[in-house]
């Protein structure tokens, strides 16, 4: 299932059961794991690694060197998970040499037409990043998390696990697990209740993180007072998770 048209750098690696459609590029040292179908026109430059089962569309570009005027050429990759979606025309990026070499996507994730992931990005399982958004380097997505489009997010943020970002948004500062942030600059709108329930976390925990959330936005506190306080009341898995969340953060966290 390889079109006669497609050009294979022989140091290429092919699966099972593998699909590459006409004028694919597929440059040196790359792996193409079992069932993957790639698009025609679709270019993975080198040293990229996509596992199982992954959709490439048409005209998607990966696996480019990174938008880095510290890059010297060093053998950099990209790891692109299973059951993974990439929509034509996205862009996603090897890593620089500046973390662990690698950018990685998880599995599961559907990367929207004509969307940006940069250099040092780790993408967490089931992200959804929607069209036009561009995700600059060094971003660390957790898993669930939903990006709208046209989102621009600033280098070194975090994106919480299950969080939603609103369309059109301006992230420059950590957004917190569970929450719905939008605008420019962005802000904090609540818990992103839907996604909670989507995911069935409990009512009692969903109520426990409504009153931790409430902490954090009381202005009178200072960030390590609002963090003892949540300290005191957060029990659950997810609760530890939110207050963790805020007390590691080197950016600083959205707020409103």
């Amino acid at each position: 299932m390889i079109h006669k048209s497609a050009i294979i750098d022989k140091t290429v690696e092919i699966g099972q059961n593998v699909e590459i459609g006409p004028n694919v590029y597929i440059g040196k040292n790359c792996i193409i794991h079992d069932g993957v179908k790639i698009g025609a026109g679709a270019v993975i430059e080198e040293n990229t690694e996509i596992l199982d089962n992954t959709v490439i569309s048409p005209n998607a570009h990966l696996g480019g060197p990174p938008q880095d005027i510290s890059y010297k050429g060093e053998d950099t990759k990209l790891k692109i998970g299973k059951n993974c979606v990439i929509r034509e025309f996205t862009t996603i990026h090897r890593a620089s040499t500046k973390e662990d070499w690698v950018t990685e996507i998880g599995n599961n994730c559907y990367i929207m037409a004509s969307s940006h992931i940069a250099h040092d990005c780790k993408f967490g399982d089931s992200i959804i990043l929607t069209s036009y958004s561009g995700i600059s380097g060094h971003v660390h997505v957790d898993d669930f998390a939903v990006i709208s489009g046209f989102v621009a997010v600033h280098q070194f943020v975090r994106v919480g696990k299950l969080a939603m970002i609103g369309g059109m948004s301006r992230i420059t500062k950590d957004v917190p697990p569970f929450t719905l942030v939008e605008g420019n600059p962005a802000v904090i709108h609540g818990l992103n209740v839907v996604g909670l329930r989507r995911r069935n976390i409990h009512p009692e925990v969903r109520s426990e993180l409504k009153k931790l959330l409430k902490i954090y936005l009381n202005r009178s506190l200072k960030k390590d007072e609002a963090i003892s306080e949540m300290k005191l009341i957060a029990n659950s898995q997810e609760g530890i998770e939110f207050v963790d969340f805020f007390e590691s953060s080197k950016r600083g966290v959205v707020r409103r």
